[in-house]
């Protein structure tokens, strides 16, 4: 399964609309205006709700909780190195490592070796555009509540990186 990610170019808030290859939207991912922190809802097409992600405050470093319909709470936990960032979801039935180039959208997920999902960032597109590739659909949300929450890292890093003033 292929899903595309489309950032709303402009919108106060944090806004998400989520399509299939046939180019229908699947899910809409909506956050908080005012929040501590990031708190994200997936919403299906009937627009109910399947998914949600929450930041974990004054964490460092970075850490996420998915709450994804039908499976149990997982937690995304950054992991800060010397030569390269990676992340982990901890599931009850094995953890997913995720590595790659997050600066770019370019990374994989991984269970046990094999792979999960892929995400890359699709370029000269209007606004930032990733896709998703998922081999297995039962993975499809939490794929994509991970994929949301790094981006959300992602986020707050360029922010951080452009509001540095110098004396």
């Amino acid at each position: 399964m292929q899903l595309t990610m489309k950032q709303a170019v402009f919108s106060l808030k944090e806004r998400f609309l989520i399509y299939d290859e046939t180019g229908q939207t699947q899910y809409e991912v909506s956050g908080q205006f005012f929040s501590m922190g990031h708190k994200l809802t997936i919403l299906d097409r009937a627009g109910r709700p399947v998914g949600q992600i929450r930041q974990k405050l004054l964490s460092f470093p970075a850490k996420y909780f998915l709450d994804m319909e039908g499976q149990p709470e997982a937690e995304l936990i950054r992991h800060v190195t010397l030569f390269r960032n990676r992340y982990t979801l901890s599931l009850p039935e094995g953890d997913w490592d995720i590595c790659g180039d997050f600066l770019h959208h370019e990374y994989e997920m991984t269970q046990n070796g094999r792979l999960v999902a892929s995400v890359t960032r699709k370029l000269f597109s209007w606004g930032d555009t990733y896709l998703l590739e998922i081999p297995n659909p039962k993975h499809t949300l939490l794929a994509l509540g991970v994929m949301l929450a790094i981006d959300c890292v992602m986020a707050d890093a360029n922010t951080a990186a452009t509001t540095t003033t110098w004396s």
